[in-house]
């Protein structure tokens, strides 16, 4: 049976592969079209040297609406990018930093970048990826069409008491 042990090598070493480095993560990690949502960027410190700054990108349709200061940090919005600075992260150590940020009114994909800063002027980038769904309708829209159902639903309901009565009635009567 030569086969699976083909298959067992492949599988093997996806297995044994160490796990890919930590990156700056998102959550939650989609907003609804036109709505305003608050967003938590997580990222680890990776170097040997602390992190002295951390800012964040949106795309052009995107509008940051505030930056929250984490512990430590100072926060500015400067048009489409947040900038926390003042701050320092340990190496190793990992810090959430939280956006509010207004979609566009289009839903799709959206690449947003995190930049971490560095003594002497060194940068990381990070692509983090957003989804910006389909924006739900309406609570109002909603009750309207429940209200609708309810009608329908108790018309059946007493055309089916009336028929079943009739009908109880035409076989006493025989």
């Amino acid at each position: 049976m030569p086969r699976p042990r083909i298959l067992a090598i492949p599988l093997a070493a996806l297995v044994a592969t160490a796990p890919a480095s930590a990156h700056v993560e998102i959550a939650p990690p989609y907003v609804a079209a036109r709505d305003t949502a608050t967003l938590s960027f997580t990222g680890p410190n990776e170097r040997d040297e602390p992190m002295t700054g951390f800012s964040v990108a949106v795309p052009h349709d995107f509008r940051i609406v505030a930056a929250r200061s984490a512990e430590g940090w100072s926060a500015d919005v400067r048009g489409a990018r947040a900038i926390w600075r003042g701050g320092s992260l340990a190496p190793e150590a990992e810090a959430t930093f939280t956006l509010e940020v207004e979609a566009p009114s289009e839903p799709g994909p959206a690449q947003l970048e995190a930049f971490q800063h560095y003594p002497g002027g060194d940068v990381v980038t990070w692509d983090v990826g957003l989804t910006v769904t389909p924006k739900p309708a309406a609570s109002s829209q909603n009750l309207g069409l429940a209200v609708l159902t309810a009608v329908v639903g108790l018309g059946v309901l007493a055309a089916f008491g009336v028929a079943v009565v009739r009908r109880t009635r035409s076989l006493q009567e025989r």
